[in-house]
């Protein structure tokens, strides 16, 4: 019977100048539409959110764990689910060969940056199990790309397809109570900008300056294996270049794949009540950096030797098929953390509130019908806009997969 596993990431960095007050009330809200209405039951579901030390801690290492076992144990039918709610980011990029000059990235509660490199390397293996079906929900600033997909042309609902449910003045009564009125709520946006995450390494430095010179070098001090593969890429060729060798350069990128893999395990102090530690015990890491002569699978074909900061060229992008990614905002808007006025228990995110909403809507109109991607973003676009909100999701996928059915196959 094909399964169902999720990984639902909330990150309201408390304590810190990149609190946000939402995420967790996302993780919660997100549990319980996976429960209600797509069959998912407690024991599929992993949690991470660093408000509560009894979870597993939403570091860059317990996430990139956590994805790489949902990815390495899933087969042919399962259904797989990513949700990520907190700050992104952007840094800058070494040869500006992003379109926009920077990297971007989703912002774990440590600053232990996931760039789009790094889920690229997480989830090429479901190119050889084009059965599964990954969704991913960012509910960030700077999460467009994430994926290396292009986004859908959102014009309306494909022709002949059912259209999006109808957005009553329930559901939009139902929105606004929980995000408060225009004139009455409280905002955070879930950008992390450049000078803030400089702050926060810094800061973990012991006050050592750090700007767009030196954040690649800082987080690999900081973080060292556990860092982004990006990262460990610039530390190595600049280890190499700094040493005047430019072979081990050359050399030292070819094993990013490894090095990624080989810090995924956490320490023991960071296991939850999801019960197994995050490993990579038998995720695409340990069979990729095996040998081949041992049986197991040789490194994949993922080459890395381009400069730090560049993209892959399209044919070691992931394939189009692979996932289907909705965003929080367009790159030229941010993603809401939202509350009414004085009360920031309530906090949620635009993005995910949305999505709960209309999907309760969708199923109160039709039960046990599906809603298509396209149809769930038309619908979401439109409550964000009649209630306010200055950002407008999109989907990111092949043309294929934005008329399939929400998560389920």
């Amino acid at each position: 019977m094909p399964g169902k596993k999720a990984v639902l990431i909330g990150c309201n960095y408390p304590g810190t100048n990149a609190a946000l007050r939402g995420c967790i009330n996302d993780v919660w809200g997100m549990k319980e539409i996976l429960i209600t209405y797509y069959g998912f039951t407690d024991a599929d579901l992993t949690i991470l959110i660093d408000t509560d030390k009894s979870y597993l801690q939403p570091t860059g290492k317990n996430i990139k764990a956590k994805i790489t076992e949902m990815v390495s144990a899933a087969q042919d039918g399962d259904v797989l689910f990513l949700h990520f709610s907190g700050h992104g980011t952007q840094i800058p990029s070494a040869d500006g060969d992003e379109k926009d000059g920077k990297d971007e990235a989703i912002c774990p509660t440590d600053m232990n940056l996931i760039c789009d490199d790094d889920l690229r390397v997480l989830l090429k293996p479901l190119e050889t199990k084009p059965g599964v079906k990954f969704t991913f929900i960012a509910d960030c600033c700077h999460s467009g790309t994430l994926l290396d997909h292009e986004s859908v042309q959102i014009s309306g609902p494909k022709s002949g397809a059912p259209p999006p449910p109808a957005i009553d003045m329930g559901a939009l009564a139902g929105f606004l109570g929980a995000l408060g009125q225009p004139d009455g709520r409280d905002l955070k946006n879930r950008a992390l900008p450049f000078s803030e995450l400089c702050g926060m390494l810094s800061q973990l430095l012991g006050g050592v300056p750090v700007d767009a010179r030196t954040v690649r070098s800082s987080m690999g001090t900081i973080f060292g294996a556990d860092s982004s593969a990006k990262i460990q890429q610039f530390i190595g060729m600049y280890q190499a270049l700094t040493a005047g060798t430019k072979g081990a350069a050359a050399g030292g990128a070819g094993g990013i794949l490894q090095m990624l893999c080989a810090c995924l395990a956490p320490p023991a102090d960071q296991n939850g009540p999801s019960g197994t530690p995050a490993n990579a015990q038998s995720g695409p890491g340990a069979h990729y950096a095996a040998p081949a002569a041992a049986g197991n699978l040789a490194e994949p074909d993922l080459k890395v030797n381009y400069t730090p900061g560049a993209k892959p060229p399209a044919n070691e992008q992931l394939g189009a098929d692979v996932g289907i990614l909705i965003t929080g905002c367009q790159s030229n808007e941010t993603s809401a953390d939202a509350c009414p006025s004085g009360n920031p228990d309530k906090a949620h995110g635009a993005l995910s509130n949305a999505i709960q909403t209309v999907i309760k809507q969708q199923q109160q109109q039709s039960p046990g019908q599906p809603i298509t991607y396209r149809n769930l973003v038309i619908a979401v676009r439109e409550m964000l806009t009649k209630t306010g909100f200055a950002q407008n999701p999109c989907l990111e996928c092949s043309n294929k997969n934005a008329d399939t059915p929400f998560i389920v196959c």
